[in-house]
This record gives C-alpha cells, structure tokens and sequence, in this order.
C-alpha cells in the first residue's frame, strides 16, 4: 500500500506492529511483514543457518573469554570491538575449520592435564567434585599459571589425605612447569560455614568444572 501527503507519516520509516513504513522521495511506502512460519527452506538453506547459528555461538564464546578474545584479536588483526563480527566472517569462510578454531598445542597440553587432574584426584577421593577457579577458569592463564582447584567432597576427609593428594598433583603439573593448589572442603561445610563465605563468593561465579 502507498500513501503520500500524510502529515501523520512525514519521516517516519522502520517496523510498527506488522507494518514496515519506508520512505522514498515524494512518497511514503506501507508494506506488511510477510509471514515467513510456513516457509520451505532448501537443504542449503537450512545448512547455511545452521553454520550462521553456529558461527553466533561460536563468536559469543569468544567474547567471552579473555585469553580467546585476545588471540582472535592477534590472528585477525581487528581491535576488540569489531572483533565479534570478525570471528563470524572467518567461521563462515572457513565452514570452521579456520586457524582461529584450531586447539593450539599448549590447548591440548592443558585439556590432557585437566583430565589427568581429575583421575589423580578420583582415585583418592571418588566422591570428589573438582571445579578450577583463578586465573584458569577465568581464560586469562598463561602457560605457568597455577591449577587453582576446588574440591568438594560428601564427607570429611584427613589432613593425611589432603596432603597425599596435593602431593600427587603436584608431581604431576610439576611435569609442565606448573604448580597445583587445592583446597578441600566437603559440600556442606563449603556452603554453610563462615570462614569459606568471602571465598566462596569471590570465586562462585569463576568456577569450572576440571576435565571432562
């Protein structure tokens, strides 16, 4: 539908309702929004959404860690606020596959010691619930940083205990040139008691469960 001369309408333009208004020279344009719900998309279609969707996911996860966001940054050469859109183009590009998406060698060090970790810890304690927290769980390490780890457990377990799997852990991140640093609680007296309060709510939202 077309109207012109309708004070009512003079400059506007964009989505009212179900209604997108546009202006043009000498003449305002009123067009439905179609209704796109019983639209049949091609196979191609549906993959090019699919890798969109994907590409989205992938530049959010990005942006949202630190240590991600500056190698994005490094490898496409772009500034952190353009940097979003950046990650969504070179996905899309290279269907990712692209260098940016690649776990570097230090990546499959860490993901191996990450699981390591978790064994050692299980095997003496199988109740255990290992979370990492500091520099690690924030993505703003670097290859020396401490494992800084959480664990909980269903019951209390002895100073013997404690110090057998520290030693045991750090042995092992020894290895890489990292240190191992724990604290274990068990999950009732990390939730109730007051001397892990300050603790408990600076680290709360950082935390991140260790290994796979």
């Amino acid at each position: 539908m077309k109207v012109t001369g309708n004070p009512l309408l003079t400059g506007a333009s964009g989505k009212i309702g179900n209604l997108v208004v546009k202006q043009y020279p000498n003449k305002t344009v009123i067009t439905t929004v179609p209704d796109m719900s019983r639209r049949k998309l091609s196979p191609t279609q549906k993959d090019n959404n699919d890798l969109m969707s994907m590409a989205i996911t992938v530049a959010k996860s990005y942006k949202a860690n630190p240590r991600l966001l500056q190698r994005a940054c490094e490898i496409l050469q772009v500034p952190p606020n353009k940097v979003f859109r950046a990650i969504v183009k070179h996905f899309l590009l290279s269907k990712g596959e692209g260098n940016l998406f690649e776990e570097t060698d230090q990546e499959k060090l860490d993901k191996k010691t990450a699981i390591a970790l978790k064994k050692i810890i299980r095997t003496e304690i199988p109740d255990a619930e290992s979370f990492l927290f500091g520099d690690r769980a924030k993505g703003i390490h670097t290859t020396q940083s401490d494992w800084d780890l959480l664990i909980l457990t269903t019951r209390n377990y002895s100073s013997a205990i404690k110090w057998k799997l520290q030693e045991n852990l750090q042995n092992y991140t020894l290895q890489q040139g990292t240190r191992a640093t724990i604290l274990l609680v068990a999950h009732t007296k990390w939730q109730t008691a007051p001397e892990y309060e300050l603790l408990k709510k600076r680290i709360q939202e950082e935390l991140v469960s260790l290994g796979s």
